[in-house]
């Protein structure tokens, strides 16, 4: 139901309505306690019709929707409940058939205002009816858009949809809504950056523009809250930590004929910590969240007898924890090379018998966002170089380099990338934490370049998140320890089901196989999402190998 009416309040008093604001949540840990608010926003000073709005990013990136493609979110956010959804840029992360099925699985309302040839057709707009007994009624519009920007997306988003660009669209759906179904006012509710929120609340005040009293916006993961041009902008920031309460209260009289009826339009910032868990949604989350703990205990590594990996001093020399975790983002992300900050590295631990999820949990605790950019070899070569320079002094920006990056000499000057001579000039894709190009660990060359030449940086949202790129990797390289697709495809049927993939394991390993590592690697190869890989998916994931040069 989109928008329950509440109790009824004082005759006299205007249309009320109220938002309940999120967005951005890669994580089920906080819904319990957002339950627990919504559920008290509804009793306590109650207004007419009450919304619950998640602006974009739900499905992904995390390592449970890389195990469900969102399946557990969606659930948990019905439990919420979540009113209103809209498409992020990360919704395009899962396979179309999968995000199908998680919009079919939504009991609130999808807003889908720019996506033009999605399958479902999804809503364009949705009109709320606002009062109570007694009281005058309003109509309110809904619009949502993401952002069209094609640099955000790694293939052709959702399904091959046409995306029409975000605010024209926001405002051509907006000046309908008023003009042709009697709207009082709009409220888009946008996935894009603050700017172009910015740029959307400007133009709203165009005299043929009808006016937003309030823009819900999500993509960025910090919290924001500014009043500009007339309109609030509101973002809460990620993960449901924080939830952003928008009381709109319209006067008791309409307005003379001709004049706006524009609310009175009131912000606060509640955080989510001070409510309690609804006991309820808390064990439902546990429930989905067993396959994320029973992946800590999976072995994505089996290491020879007598090898050796470690991660003591990654933050003052070469580790072979480094280059390997390089080596695995390079041919994750087909990169050229990849470079890790050894600050990123954080367990300080040598292992000899096996690698697990839980130790590149210990080993690279933080979410960050890996992206492909395009670096000449001259920048490549200066990051390193100074990153290494006060070493062997302790520096979270040391930089661990891939096993196809060679250095040289007391200056640690790079010589060569996958095996030809480094050249200045050219441009090498180079797998790396986005945040170093804003200054994380103040590797001047890197600030410098993105400083220099912003349109080459990778937009915030568009690339991985690190563990994510990182576990799909591993898997990735074990199948490479099985051998030929035949010598897995034990009925020689053309598939490799999970009873194979077992047997596989287990020859490889000596070992019994872990059924969580079966379906981390039928996830990182079964494209078409059959639970079972084909060698066409097989040949596909290899031609996705890393380009040299």
């Amino acid at each position: 139901m989109l928008g329950a009416p509440m109790s009824i309040p004082d005759p006299a008093r205007g249309p009320t309505l109220r938002l309940v604001c999120i967005n951005d949540v890669y994580t089920l840990e906080n819904l319990p306690r957002l339950r627990t608010l919504v559920q008290q926003q509804a009793s306590v000073d109650p207004a007419d019709v009450l919304l619950t709005t998640l602006a974009g990013d739900f499905v992904g990136p995390s390592m449970l929707s890389s195990l469900d493609c969102g399946r557990g979110m969606v659930d948990c956010m019905n439990a919420v409940p979540i009113s209103v959804a809209m498409l992020g840029n990360h919704e395009a992360d899962i396979p179309v058939d999968e995000l199908r099925a998680r919009i079919g699985e939504f009991r609130g309302t999808w807003l889908s205002t720019n996506v033009i040839g999605l399958d479902p057709a999804l809503p364009t707009a949705r009109i709320l009816e606002v009062g109570h007994a007694g009281s005058r009624r309003v109509r309110v519009g809904l619009v949502g858009v993401v952002m069209d920007d094609a640099a955000v997306y790694r293939a052709d988003p959702f399904g091959g949809a046409t995306l029409l660009p975000a605010n024209a669209t926001a405002l051509r759906a907006a000046a309908h809504l008023v003009d042709a179904e009697g709207c009082a006012c709009v409220i888009p509710l946008t996935h894009q950056p603050m700017d172009a929120d910015r740029a959307l609340a400007r133009a709203s005040q165009s005299p043929r523009a009808p006016r937003f009293p309030v823009i819900v916006g999500g993509h960025e993961h910090v919290v924001d809250i500014e009043e500009i041009a007339g309109s609030w902008l509101v973002k809460a920031g990620s993960d449901a930590v924080h939830a952003v309460i928008v009381d709109l209260t319209w006067p008791a009289s309409a307005p003379p004929a001709g004049q706006p009826d524009l609310p009175d339009v009131r912000v606060r910032l509640e955080d989510v910590a001070r409510y309690a868990e609804d006991a309820a949604l808390r064990a439902r989350v546990d429930g989905h969240l067993r396959a994320v703990t029973a992946i800590e205990h999976a072995t994505l590594l089996r290491l020879a007898p007598g090898e050796e990996l470690s991660s003591v001093g990654a933050r003052a020399r070469p580790v072979t924890l480094g280059a390997l975790l390089c080596a695995r983002l390079r041919d994750a992300l087909g990169a050229d090379g990849a470079i890790m900050n050894g600050g990123s590295i954080r367990a300080a631990r040598d292992y000899q018998h096996h690698f697990t999820y839980g130790d590149l949990e210990a080993e690279v605790p933080f979410e960050n966002e890996v992206v492909v950019a395009a670096l000449p070899g001259r920048v490549l070569r200066e990051a390193i170089s100074a990153s290494r320079a006060h070493a062997p002094l302790e520096s979270g920006g040391f930089l661990q380099i891939d096993d196809g990056l060679v250095v040289t000499g007391p200056a640690q000057q790079l010589v060569s990338v996958g095996g030809a001579a480094l050249v200045d000039a050219r441009e090498y894709r180079i797998a790396l934490v986005r945040n170093l190009f804003e200054g994380m660990d103040h590797i001047e060359p890197l600030v410098r370049f993105a400083a220099d030449n912003p349109a080459r940086i990778p937009p915030v949202g568009s690339g991985r998140d690190i563990k994510v790129a990182l576990v799909n990797a591993f898997s990735r390289a074990l199948w490479e320890q099985f051998g030929a697709f035949d010598a897995v495809d034990a009925d020689h049927d053309g598939f490799v089901d999970a009873r194979e993939i077992a047997e596989a394991i287990t020859r490889v390993t000596a070992e019994p196989a872990s059924p969580i590592t079966v379906e981390l690697l039928l996830k990182a190869l079964d494209a078409d999402h059959d639970h079972r890989i084909s060698r066409v998916e097989v040949e596909a994931a290899g031609n996705e190998a890393p380009r040299r040069p």
